[in-house]
């Protein structure tokens, strides 16, 4: 018998013998899950089941017992009292039934049937049926439930018996297969080792002979199967091996004979390719002594070296001793000579023992990588360090501690610095960074550093700090020489500066990196721009506060969109004369989870510094047009954009598609833009604008007469409305406010444009406007921003004089031609 046959039928009967456990174990389980599922269906849910009615049929008695206490025992049941009793004993036989229908055993089925059947016969029908009745036939089936649940109860219990029994079982015959495949493993190991290993064992000490270089080895290859194959197959490799290496050993003696030939020849052979390489080598053998030099390496030293020469002569040599050192191994490393060139140097263990040294003058690329270490950390306009040098600077200041981690840091931006590029041309704004960083340089002391870390934002590192307040002399030193006009090319520039101070002193006030103090001074710089600008500030750790809550209201700005958490609220503007509702503008509010209604003033700018305005503008756009694609066709809606979302060159595109998508009128939509959207490019803007009115939209300027250019671009671009700016309505009272909004509105008048004022709060400002031909307002007087839910109610009950209930009524006959 083969080997492969008898593994073939040990494994066979183990695996056949495993098969048998697995299906005695899958057939106990399946017993037990279908005893688990009957105890179940049949036990807990019909158990419930009665124990429900049980509890009902108790409550019921306690009704009936309360009325024999009022009413007495032998008065019949009132009608209201009949209709009750009976509703309460129809659900009492459901559940019941239920209970009868999920019984386990015959005898529970009967004494629940028989409860059922009794409650089922109970005659209540009015003056026939009296307390007495009821409640001894109450009794009755209460006893018979009462019975049943303890049959239940023996029921499950008995299930649970049977359980207990399959598991038992199934362990006992598991147990006993188990048993059985142990001593069947342990027969074929057996058998296994006495007809195999013994061939094995043979065919092992033969390959460790054979390892050991012993291919004299006696073979015995008696035996049939693959026994006798395998020692037939070692005999041939031994005699196959024992032929090669005769003929190894005859090879090996021949070519001996020409090595020694052909050893001269590589020795001339490497002197040439040593002389063929760029860098200067030179070899020295085990005794210290030169057996090969190059031309290149005498040329970089400047000697005469013969082969042959000791190490210990040419060491002495000045300009060698760096050179060869002690002949240990060491890693690459440079070497300045006297006359100014860099060395490269590197030596070497040679694979004979010897040494080999070589020399490569790298002087030119020395020189290239400090011009390109230079232009990394400097700046290439005005010569001082960058942002990277400072910060490198920063951070070993901080790390040496003691005296020079009392340092200090000024960060200034130049005031008006982009008018002066966009007046004169970049050439002068050039110059003036130049001539800033003269002025900041001069008034630097020894030991600071000054650099321009971007476009126009300097800063000046000072360190051994003796107090904080020594930043504010040199602040007020730089304010005073800002105070002064740069002369560039013959003009007289002015600006100013806005700075920002972050004193790092140790211990409690040392951040904990660079970057750390960097930002500290940028943020006491934003906080001196939004104070009035040409001032510094001092950095406070409310506005790293500020800051985080600025950082993390973006992040959940971002999630806001995704989440749904941005809605729509609508504030109607009324056509006053008309007493009717014109329209809505659609106004964004932010439900944060957290914090929640968050005011858009707070949310708006962070959302335009980040580009999140974008895909915000354009789901309030959409969202807008699907709710107002449902008002009447009278309203139009109104929705502001943003100037920043005008830098995008598919705005038209991305309008249209949006009212192709909810299929909502163009004319019934209007744009509110500010003079905000003309101040980076006027040409494109207006020609976005040019597309969307001819699409049909209406065109609004919103907040006029708040800006320096608004009648320009009145002119520039046809607007359909103009609305004024609050501010002016809010003090119509005053003269100067009257006469502007009187000039608004005749303008708007001659140039064919609609007029709306935004704002109106009390009855007084809109009898002034209506007075002043001002027919279109909005504002809290007429109603509060409202959610979607409420237009229609709104939209029904709107009454003009209703919004003033304690005014008079509205006289339309100051409406002036």
């Amino acid at each position: 018998m083969s080997i492969r046959i008898k593994i073939f039928l040990g494994c066979f009967c183990l695996s056949t013998l495993t098969l048998l456990i697995g299906l005695l174990s899958q057939s106990s389980q399946r017993e037990v899950g279908d005893l688990a599922a009957s105890l179940y269906d049949n036990a807990l849910v019909s158990t419930n089941a009665l124990r429900s009615a049980q509890t009902a049929l108790i409550a019921v008695a306690f009704d009936t017992q309360k009325l024999a206490e009022q009413d007495g025992e032998g008065v019949a049941l009132d009608a209201q009292a009949t209709e009750r009793l009976t509703n309460r004993v129809a659900t009492i036989e459901a559940d019941l039934q239920l209970a009868s229908m999920g019984s386990i055993s015959a005898n529970g089925r009967d004494i629940v049937d028989a409860a059922r059947v009794r409650l089922g016969k109970l005659p209540i029908s009015g003056e026939a049926t009296t307390l007495r009745f009821v409640r001894s036939e109450l009794s009755q089936a209460q006893d018979e439930i009462d019975a049943a649940v303890r049959v239940f109860a023996a029921d499950a219990y008995g299930v649970k018996g049977d359980v207990g029994a399959i598991v038992h079982s199934s362990i006992t015959q598991t147990r006993v297969l188990i048993g059985a495949a142990l001593v069947l493993l342990g027969l074929v190991s057996w058998f296994l080792s006495r007809t195999i290993v013994p061939t094995l064992r043979r065919a092992s000490d033969v390959i460790r002979s054979i390892a050991k270089g012993d291919l004299s080895t006696r073979i015995d290859q008696a035996g049939t199967g693959e026994a006798s194959d395998l020692l037939t197959a070692l005999a041939s490799m031994q005699n196959t091996l024992a032929d090669r290496f005769d003929r190894f050993e005859r090879t090996v003696a021949t070519q001996a004979s020409h090595l020694d030939a052909e050893r001269s020849s590589q020795n001339g052979k490497l002197q040439t390719t040593v002389e063929s390489v760029s860098q200067g080598l030179c070899m020295f053998d085990r005794q210290k002594r030169v057996t090969i030099v190059n031309q290149h390496f005498l040329e970089i030293v400047g000697y005469e070296i013969h082969a042959g020469a000791s190490f210990g002569s040419l060491a002495q040599l000045p300009e060698l001793r760096e050179v060869l050192g002690d002949l240990g191994e060491t890693a690459p490393f440079t070497h300045q000579t006297a006359d100014g060139r860099v060395l490269a140097i590197s030596r070497r263990t040679a694979p004979d023992g010897g040494r080999i040294i070589a020399v490569d003058d790298v002087t030119d690329g020395h020189l290239a990588a400090a011009r390109i270490d230079h232009v990394t950390n400097h700046d290439g306009m005005t010569g001082l360090v960058n942002r990277v040098a400072l910060t490198k600077h920063l951070l070993e200041a901080i790390r040496e501690g003691g005296d020079a981690s009392r340092l200090g840091l000024l960060v200034l931006d130049i005031d008006g610095f982009r008018s002066v590029n966009e007046v004169f041309g970049h050439p002068i704004g050039d110059a003036l960074l130049k001539s800033v960083a003269d002025r900041l340089c001069e008034l630097a002391g020894a030991g600071d550093l000054v650099a321009r870390i971007g476009g126009d934002d300097f800063a000046i590192a000072r360190t051994a700090l003796e107090r904080g307040e020594d930043m504010s002399v040199l602040a007020a030193a730089i304010l005073g020489v800002f105070a002064i006009p740069f002369e560039i090319e013959g003009r007289k520039i002015s600006v100013g500066a806005s700075i920002g101070i972050a004193p790092a002193l140790a211990p409690e006030g040392m951040p904990a990196s660079a970057d750390a103090l960097i930002l500290q001074a940028e943020l006491a710089l934003a906080a001196a721009r939004e104070t009035g600008r040409n001032r510094f500030r001092y950095f406070e750790p409310a506005m790293e506060r500020e800051s985080q809550r600025r950082r993390q209201m973006l992040i959940d700005l971002s999630k806001g969109l995704e989440n749904g958490e941005f809605e729509l609220f609508y504030q109607p503007f009324i056509d006053v004369p008309m007493h009717t509702i014109a329209g809505f503008e659609a106004l964004l509010r932010w439900r944060h989870p957290e914090h929640g209604l968050v005011s858009p003033s707070e949310f708006v700018p962070l959302a335009e510094e980040s580009g999140l305005i974008d895909p915000i503008g354009l789901w309030v756009l959409e969202t807008a047009c699907q709710h107002a694609a449902n008002w009447p066709k009278s309203l139009i809606v109104s929705v502001n954009l943003s100037p920043i979302q005008f830098k995008n060159d598919d705005l038209f595109a991305q309008v249209a598609a949006i009212l192709r998508r909810t299929g909502f009128e163009p004319y019934r939509l209007q744009l509110e833009v500010t003079e905000g959207v003309f101040l980076q490019d006027s040409e494109q803007v207006l020609a976005t604008l040019t597309e969307l009115r001819r699409l049909g939209v209406r065109i609004s300027m919103d907040d006029f007469g708040t800006g320096y250019s608004s009648l320009g671009y009145l002119n520039r671009f046809p607007f359909d409305k103009v609305k004024i700016d609050q501010s002016f309505v809010r003090d119509l009272a005053k003269r100067e406010n009257l006469m502007i909004v009187r000039a608004i509105i005749g303008l708007s008048k001659a140039m064919g444009l609609s007029v709306m004022a935004e704002g109106v709060e009390t009855r007084r400002q809109m009898e002034t406007l209506l007075a002043e031909s001002c027919v279109e307002m909005q504002g809290y007087y007429f109603a509060r921003p409202m959610p979607l839910s409420d237009l229609p109610r709104f939209m029904m009950q709107f009454s003009l004089d209703r919004g003033a209930s304690n005014a008079p009524a509205l006289d339309t006959s100051l409406l002036t031609a």
